[in-house]
């Protein structure tokens, strides 16, 4: 491991666990899915717009956007459109902005209180 991805371990875990009281999300799931999403924070929507995974924008979510070309799945096949995400002024508001929007979902409600990440990355279903 790189002195960069201790680092963004280290940055990521210290602002979810500071929502964690609140939100009551694991912060060890928070980091991983970061990692994942976000290439350890070297994206650009990570690394400039604090979006660390891949959130999209809506009129409801109250933040600013940002547009960028991504891949859907549409059709059985694989395009290129482009999609306004959401963007944040730092890091901390990424990690809030991730919590508001996974606690606001029925299908993360497994995710709240549980304290095994194991059990909480069996997926559940409606």
């Amino acid at each position: 491991m790189t002195a960069d991805q201790k680092k963004f371990i280290e940055q990521i875990g210290t602002a979810a666990q500071k929502y964690y009281s609140k939100y009551k999300i694991l912060p060890s799931l928070v980091i991983a899915q970061a990692i994942k999403e976000s290439a350890w924070g070297s994206s650009k929507l990570g690394s400039v717009n604090h979006n660390y995974f891949g959130m999209k924008w809506s009129t409801k979510c109250g933040t600013k956007w940002v547009e960028y070309s991504t891949k859907e799945f549409k059709d059985g096949k694989y395009i290129t459109v482009k999609a306004k995400f959401r963007s944040y002024d730092s890091l901390e508001d990424g990690i809030k902005g991730y919590y508001d929007f996974i606690s606001g979902y029925k299908r993360y409600a497994n995710l709240i209180g549980e304290k095994d990440p194991a059990q909480a990355c069996i997926l559940q279903t409606p």
